[in-house]
């Protein structure tokens, strides 16, 4: 149960409503619609986190879901399992990411988890690991792979204070794996 109530339609203004059409119909979006000043600039943040970014699919869904795990967000874990399925990870490496069992990655994936495990824990992601990640992806992907991490690392402290509901039919799980692998 939210401990924070979504709102009503009645409730929001016209250009939530718009922003809320055009998107599935998340529960953690329409908490967002509670600050309509934030809901654009938040979805904006996620879309661009998931559908424009240069870094990796593979390697983003390997972090929200370490992010998940180190946060405890079972929302964000339902949703990206979905996702990462979507976009042609492994059951084994979903499971590893979930799980926080390293061994089961390859190196580089065990290089994101640490990292995203790091900046979630204890906010920097550290000299060495950073220098690590900055060396294999360059600057563009290593901050794009932080700007995730922190992202995703806010919407579960959103999911968890205002005590955000996973849905009982996820949206995530009749996505097109298509829209997602050529992003």
């Amino acid at each position: 149960m939210t401990r924070i109530p979504y709102p009503t339609d009645e409730q929001l203004d016209d250009e939530a409503r718009e922003i809320l059409a055009a998107l599935p119909p998340l529960n953690i979006v329409r908490m967002f619609a509670n600050a309509p000043a934030a809901l654009k600039p938040l979805t904006e943040l996620g879309a661009a986190n998931l559908l424009r970014a240069e870094l990796d699919p593979r390697l983003r869904q390997l972090a929200i879901l370490t992010v998940a795990r180190v946060t405890g967000s079972a929302y964000e874990r339902a949703q990206h399992e979905n996702v990462s399925r979507a976009i042609g990870m492994s059951q084994t490496e979903i499971d590893a990411a979930v799980a926080g069992d390293l061994d089961a990655l390859d190196e580089t994936g065990r290089l994101v988890a640490r990292f995203a495990e790091q900046i979630t824990r204890e906010v920097d992601g550290g000299e060495q690991t950073t220098a690590a990640v900055l060396d294999l992806l360059g600057p563009r992907q290593t901050t794009e792979l932080v700007v995730c991490c922190a992202y995703y690392g806010a919407v579960a402290r959103i999911i968890a204070t205002c005590g955000v509901e996973v849905e009982e039919t996820l949206p995530t799980a009749d996505i097109d794996p298509d829209d997602w692998r050529s992003r």
